[in-house]
C-alpha cells in the first residue's frame, strides 16, 4: 500500500489552475466511484442500513477537506480509513451512552422472584395431570362435567346451571363433590 504524505489544509503549496481543476475533477470521480462500496463497507461493519449512510456521507464530508491536496497518493485508501475511524467512533458514543445508563447491583436492590421456583411449576403439574387422569375421570359424568364448566371454562354457577338443564343448588352440590375428591387426591390446596 503506499503511504500517505497529507499536509493539513491550506499549509500545502499553491497548484496552478488547470492542475487545480484536473485534481478537483479526478478526487470528484474517485468519490462518485468508491461511495456505494464504502457504504456496503459500512453497511457490513455496523449492521444498520441508516447509521451506515450517515456515517457514509459523513466520510465524504470530512474527505471534501483534502480535495486540492495533490500530494495524497491513494485517496481511496484515505476514504477508508477516515470511514473505519468514524466506525469507532460510533462505537464509542454508544458504549459512552450505554455506560452513562448503568446501574450497579449494589443500587438496584435486591433481585425480586415474581415466579416460582422451577420445582413448585413442576410439582403443581404434577398434581394437574393427577387430578384430570385420574381424580376427574372418577367423578360422576355430571358431576365431571360441572366442574369442567366452571373450573375450566370459567363459567358462573348460574351459567352452568343453564347450559346442564339443572338448578344452581344442584351445581354447588356437583362443585362441592369435586373440590371434595380433588383435595383428597392431592391434599389441602386451592383449587
Amino acid at each position: 500500500m503506499a503511504s500517505m504524505m497529507i499536509s493539513p489544509p491550506g499549509s500545502e503549496e499553491r497548484v496552478p489552475p488547470d492542475e487545480e481543476v484536473e485534481l478537483r475533477v479526478g478526487f470528484d470521480a474517485t468519490l462518485a466511484e468508491v461511495r456505494d462500496e464504502l457504504l456496503m463497507y459500512l453497511r457490513r461493519r455496523l449492521g444498520d442500513r441508516e447509521t451506515a449512510a450517515d456515517l457514509t456521507q459523513e466520510a465524504l464530508l470530512r474527505m471534501l477537506k483534502y480535495r486540492e491536496a495533490p500530494e495524497i497518493e491513494d485517496r481511496r485508501a484515505m476514504l477508508f480509513r477516515i470511514a473505519h475511524n468514524l466506525v469507532l467512533e460510533y462505537r464509542r458514543a454508544r458504549y459512552r451512552h450505554h455506560a452513562a445508563q448503568h446501574v450497579t447491583l449494589d443500587d438496584a436492590g435486591p433481585l425480586r422472584m415474581d415466579q416460582p421456583p422451577v420445582e413448585a411449576i413442576v410439582d403443581a403439574q404434577r398434581t394437574i395431570d393427577r387430578l384430570l387422569t385420574h381424580t376427574n375421570a372418577e367423578l360422576p359424568p355430571k358431576c365431571r362435567l360441572a366442574f369442567m364448566l366452571n373450573r375450566f371454562d370459567g363459567l358462573t354457577y348460574p351459567q352452568v346451571a343453564a347450559r346442564m338443564r339443572i338448578s344452581v343448588k344442584m351445581v354447588e352440590k356437583h362443585i362441592t363433590r369435586a373440590l371434595t375428591a380433588c383435595r383428597l387426591a392431592v391434599g389441602d390446596r386451592d383449587f
